[in-house]
């Protein structure tokens, strides 16, 4: 099984563009899934460069429906035929920012009924040895959440916070055993691993790769949250990229020996 990450903020290779956002391609010789497609103007090229054809994927996954991991889905779906769209139900919640006085929408609009739509609850098999995971809210230890204060949900005429119902990810099983992909890991890093270990019944994984969304957070709560995760699962390589931060590789490194950042353009064997 092979992924190879299309979008990401930084290019690892100089064929590819950087943009903040992430989009990832798997496969093997049966499946070609794409999970999110990043704010858009990287995709379509990046797809291109890395010989990757739009029109030979399978299946579309969607993390969760912020702009900078579904700004892409039109320019993909124009040039893929009306694939499958796998995504939890709350998908087009109206994700909002509050920074500086102002409201500003970062979610996505999607025409359920114009696609193949299929929701992601629980456990869902995607194709052979792909699944996407939910971690509902009410399994979720708060205690593992990254603050979002300024990440809002209408409720009325009132602003909530976002708990981020529609976050997934997505559990591959190849050669080398499961690896785990996230897309912003809103629901929490330790926490969707240990849902991914209910269902499964392991804590060893070959690969966690993807968005962390642990940037930007306090050092002892990167601190805190690296080492439970190295405590609790048995890891052979750790991906971080996209939202996770510099600080994030960095303290997985100080405990893990296999740590490399999953930059645009990058291909890992999992």
């Amino acid at each position: 099984m092979k992924l190879t990450v299309v979008v990401e903020n930084f290019a690892d290779t100089p064929n590819v563009i950087a943009e903040y956002g992430l989009s990832m391609h798997i496969q093997d010789d049966r499946t070609q899934v794409l999970m999110d497609t990043g704010q858009g103007e990287a995709l379509v090229p990046n797809m291109h460069a890395l010989g990757i054809r739009p029109d030979k994927v399978d299946h579309l996954v969607l993390s969760h429906g912020h702009f900078d991991h579904t700004g892409g889905m039109q320019k993909f779906l124009l040039r893929s035929g009306n694939i499958p769209i796998w995504a939890h139900p709350d998908v087009e919640i109206a994700h909002t920012r509050a920074r500086g006085g102002m409201n500003r929408f970062i979610g996505c609009h999607l025409n359920k009924d114009a696609f193949d739509f299929r929701p992601v609850t629980g456990l869902t098999e995607i194709s052979d040895g792909i699944w996407a995971v939910e971690v509902p809210v009410d399994h979720r230890d708060p205690a593992f959440l990254s603050s979002t204060g300024h990440l809002v949900l209408p409720s009325g005429k009132e602003w909530v916070p976002d708990t981020f119902p529609d976050d997934i990810s997505l559990v591959v099983k190849g050669d080398r055993g499961l690896s785990v992909v996230f897309g912003c890991a809103h629901a929490g890093t330790v926490n969707i691993l240990e849902e991914v270990s209910l269902h499964f019944g392991t804590r060893e994984f070959y690969s966690v790769i993807g968005g962390m969304h642990l940037g930007g957070s306090p050092a002892e709560f990167v601190e805190m949250v690296t080492g439970e995760l190295v405590s609790r699962f048995s890891v052979a390589w750790w991906k971080p990229c996209h939202c996770s931060g510099i600080a994030t590789a960095i303290s997985l490194s100080r405990r893990s020996a296999n740590v490399s950042w999953a930059g645009a353009g990058t291909s890992h064997e999992i």
